[in-house]
């Protein structure tokens, strides 16, 4: 009997290839000129790229299932020991995100083409800074993913694509640095569910702030709550968490290069697709930050202006020329040569200006601020100390009342801020406002569920012509002075009741 031999594993091992990451980017002068040169260059010039070897790369990988947003090709992987990885195709297909009927239209292949102005290799460049600066990071491979059997069924998906082999953040990451040595890293969703359930939970608000304005630098206008993971780490009563940044591919952006995108910018479509440009207007910094605005307000409001300044000023000081070289050399080397030049220029006038940077988003996150406690019990102090200065404390409390610990001291000033909002979600909470003076800042405070406690405390004084009270009849206690503002309302909307309420408010997957 004749038998067949088995047939053995491709092997890659030490194996390039040299390919372009997109070459449907070069495009006529014409088209430039309309439409922007973008990145082509980078894209249309053949780069090698190390050969992805599944059964050496990592100890060996197999392929798991396909994952990610329809836009990017990602397929899921692991290996012996259960570790999982990601492949992150570089090239995009952004159409995908259109209704069915326009894929095949002049607008499909104009959001295509603004692919262009991402730059395929930026994401190489960002362990070395994040790390310089203490921030959280992953380390993207760049790789070519051959067409292996071994990938089974997603052989022909992911079969000749460039790609970013990296981390998949989740689980246990304690062999990992970039990841903080977390025990565990969890999505958004159970970061927040654990913030507002409970107020022995922690967010690293000065941790979170450095990633930020590092995003700033980066001119990263994709920071949304599904593009953020978050170490976690048992403090023993509770947890506290740090951000883990991922999905990279829009720092650097370079969109305002012709007079289409120019145009279709300008009527307001997609404000926080901003160009990335040495200057940086306080307009355009809010702007870019429009799609981490809800993190953003929910976490920095605990710090104060000299807060962002001790920040901005520690990243200026770590994000050195050296470091910022150093970086940009993680790109191909052809491709370094024709665009890291400029890059670097634009990233060094940035980081000269950070402190304005800092200062322009402080004062619009500043203008009307929410305060949020959670479905555990709070005690929130409000003290007008005089018209221009309020004082505000937040404790944690049993359900009796009694305080535990301090967890927010923070002073209000009224050329900073003009409203703030207080919400209490479920639990018993008490709400008392003092002092001598009526607050040109106003105060909305929100009971939500929970048996609340309210006294406005004004001793002669106008102090309750700046409160508003909004709660329900249901077991709430109300010691107001005849100034304060009250609406009883027995049917609170939910993203002010409570933790799963609020949830609603947040992009999560």
């Amino acid at each position: 009997m004749v038998t067949t031999p088995a047939r053995a594993s491709p092997d890659f091992t030490d194996s390039t290839i040299t390919l372009a990451a997109g070459k449907r980017y070069a495009r006529s002068g014409l088209h430039e000129w309309l439409y922007g040169k973008h990145y082509r260059t980078a894209w249309t010039t053949p780069v090698p790229v190390q050969v992805l070897d599944l059964g050496k790369a990592k100890g060996g990988l197999s392929a798991l299932e396909m994952g990610g947003s329809r836009q990017t090709i990602n397929l899921h992987l692991a290996d012996s020991a259960g570790n999982e990885y990601v492949l992150r195709s570089i090239d995009k297909e952004p159409a995908s995100s259109l209704p069915q009927k326009w894929q095949q239209s002049y607008v499909a292949d104009v959001v295509r083409d603004a692919t262009s102005a991402t730059h395929p290799y930026a994401a190489l460049t960002i362990p070395t800074m994040a790390k310089a600066i203490g921030i959280y990071y992953l380390e993207p491979e760049l790789v070519y993913v051959p067409h292996d059997p071994r990938l089974r069924t997603y052989m022909d998906k992911v079969g000749g694509m460039m790609a970013l082999l990296e981390k998949h953040p989740s689980g246990d990451q304690r062999l990992e640095p970039g990841m903080g040595y977390a025990p565990e890293v969890e999505n958004t969703r159970h970061m927040l569910e654990d913030r507002l359930e409970d107020n022995d939970t922690r967010i690293d608000a000065r941790h979170f702030l450095r990633s930020r304005l590092f995003d700033m630098l980066l001119g990263d206008w994709s920071r949304h709550e599904d593009n953020w993971r978050w170490a976690e780490y048992d403090e023993g009563k509770g947890k506290t968490y740090r951000g883990i940044p991922r999905d990279r591919d829009n720092v650097f952006y370079k969109l305002k290069d012709g007079p289409i995108p120019w145009l279709l910018t300008s009527l307001g479509l997609k404000p926080h697709f901003q160009t990335y440009r040495e200057e940086i207007t306080p307009a355009q910094v809010v702007k870019l930050n429009r799609s981490g605005r809800n993190l953003d307000e929910l976490i920095l409001v605990s710090l104060s202006q000299q807060d962002w300044l001790q920040v901005a000023d520690t990243v200026q000081l770590l994000l050195t020329d050296e470091v910022i070289e150093k970086a940009f050399r993680a790109m191909p080397d052809t491709v370094y040569s024709l665009t890291a030049g400029p890059l670097m220029a634009k990233l060094k006038a940035r980081r000269q200006a950070l402190p304005q940077i800092a200062t322009a988003y402080y004062k619009e996150l500043m203008q009307e601020v929410t305060l949020v406690g959670s479905d555990k019990h709070e005690r929130f102090e409000l003290h007008s100390v005089s018209p221009d200065e309020l004082q505000v404390k937040i404790y944690k409390t049993s359900k009796e009342g009694k305080v535990d610990k301090l967890l927010l001291e923070r002073t209000f000033f009224s050329h900073e801020t003009k409203q703030i909002d207080f919400y209490g979600l479920d639990g018993n909470d008490n709400f008392l406002v003092t002092g001598e003076h009526q607050p040109a800042i106003e105060l909305k405070v929100w009971g939500g569920a929970g048996e609340d406690i309210y006294h406005v405390q004004s001793n002669g004084s106008k102090l309750g012509k700046s409160v508003y009270v909004n709660d329900s009849q249901y077991r709430n206690t109300y010691d107001l002075d005849k100034h304060t503002r009250l609406t009883i309302d027995n049917e609170v909307p939910a993203n002010k009741f409570d933790a799963a309420g609020w949830l609603l408010r947040y992009y999560l997957d």
